[in-house]
């Protein structure tokens, strides 16, 4: 045979088995779907639970926690509280103090409450960090590119435009407002038959930028609604659905959600001041998730459980990883906890806490505004949850910072190693 008519064939052989092949995964997929975190699942479980001593803490000592967490329910400052302690890959320290609602049922260690603000680290810069790992989006991205109504900075002395950056936005360096009151955005739009998202949208995207990009920290809500419709445009998939299938139930997270259905709502610890007039269980408190975004949104909206969070917890300090399943990578967990401007104490996702003794120099911290709170210790691998429903105790709740820092101070003197 011909060297040329043998090598011909020789081609179109092969060529014909790459189209067998191609051929059969094209249909594969097309039936069983796209490869997700979802596959693996059913795999993985919770954070394991384990005594203080076998991770180097005093379990007497931590027993401080009631007495202090029971002063502030006196004082006013809450009607319950749960506290979680993750050290070392273990859950060793879960109770509940005091009640759900006031005069009502007693707090449970399974109680739901509404995170809030914590819905910034916990859904929205995850799923972001997912995105930039995969080639999907970019920190330095300018938001105009992915969302073209948005109106960048223009300088009013030299004219020149300076551009908002997806970094911008999870530093809360964007200079864009901090929030928007539900009454301003009637005023500002009174001909809307509802404040919907794309109201809200609009109004981030036009209105008045206070500062130059990068030129100040100002921790904005507006900023993290942005970036859940970031996340939606780059995914064609809402937050709250991505969120569920490439975090959730890949840790094993029962038990977080945004929109909680009836069953749920029924666990919750409500947020609204029990002398009010609604009662707000299982409905987001923040008035912008819950009026204008429908419960689903970038600042605010999820709902989730101590011993949830734990192992959200768990998974950072084990460098993205949680029971053999990676959410994200170790270079990801390090941006999350990096901050871009050494002059502010805000990271890509949290806040750095100032030189507090004795925690370590690299504590984390993120609150929310119903009294929430998740602090992680990366120099002694540990994470402390602290959820309450601060707003629930009156129209006056007592100041939490204090209740935060003693658990903190409490968990870190009982460590023995």
């Amino acid at each position: 045979m011909n060297e040329k008519i043998r090598v011909a064939l020789g081609i179109t052989l092969w060529a014909g088995v790459a189209l067998c092949f191609l051929g059969a995964g094209i249909h594969f997929f097309a039936t069983n779907g796209f490869p997700t975190f979802e596959d693996e699942a059913a795999t993985t479980t919770t954070v394991v639970r384990d005594t203080p001593e076998s991770v180097g803490l005093d379990a007497r000592h931590l027993a401080n926690i009631e007495a202090t967490v029971e002063r502030h329910i006196a004082m006013g400052t809450t009607e319950g509280a749960v506290v979680a302690v993750v050290r070392n890959d273990k859950l060793v320290y879960l109770e509940a103090f005091g009640d759900m609602e006031h005069e009502g049922e007693a707090m449970r260690v399974d109680t739901r409450f509404d995170l809030a603000s914590l819905t910034k680290p916990v859904a929205t810069a995850t799923s972001v960090m997912q995105l930039v790992e995969r080639g999907m989006l970019r920190l330095d991205e300018h938001v105009s590119d992915i969302i073209p109504e948005f109106v960048d900075y223009v300088d009013p002395k030299t004219d020149e435009t300076r551009y908002v950056t997806v970094g911008h936005l999870m530093s809360h360096t964007s200079g864009i407002r901090p929030y928007v009151a539900l009454e301003r955005l009637k005023e500002e739009y009174p001909s809307a038959e509802r404040l919907d998202r794309s109201v809200m949208l609009d109004y981030i995207a036009h209105s008045e930028r206070l500062d130059t990009p990068d030129s100040v920290c100002k921790y904005s809500c507006l900023n993290y609604i942005l970036l859940g419709e970031i996340v939606e445009r780059r995914t064609g998939t809402p937050l709250d659905l991505y969120a569920e299938t490439n975090i959730f139930k890949p840790l094993g997270m029962e038990n977080t959600c945004f929109t909680p259905d009836e069953e749920y709502r029924t666990l919750c610890a409500p947020t609204s001041p029990w002398d009010g007039d609604e009662e707000l269980r299982g409905t987001v408190h923040d008035p912008l998730a819950r009026e204008v975004m429908s419960g689903v949104s970038g600042n605010a909206g999820l709902f989730s459980t101590a011993e949830d969070l734990a192992t959200y917890a768990a998974m950072l300090l084990n460098g993205g990883e949680w029971n053999g399943v990676k959410i994200i990578t170790p270079t990801s967990v390090e941006v999350l906890f990096s901050r871009p401007n050494e002059e502010y104490m805000r990271t890509m996702a949290w806040e750095q806490l100032e030189a507090e003794f004795p925690t370590s120099a690299t504590t984390y911290s993120h609150n929310g505004a119903t009294g929430t709170n998740i602090v992680i210790d990366r120099e002694r691998d540990m994470a402390i949850i602290i959820l309450t429903n601060r707003t629930h105790a009156n129209n006056k709740a007592g100041d939490i910072t204090d209740l935060r820092s003693s658990i903190r101070a409490i968990v870190t003197y009982a460590l023995t190693e």
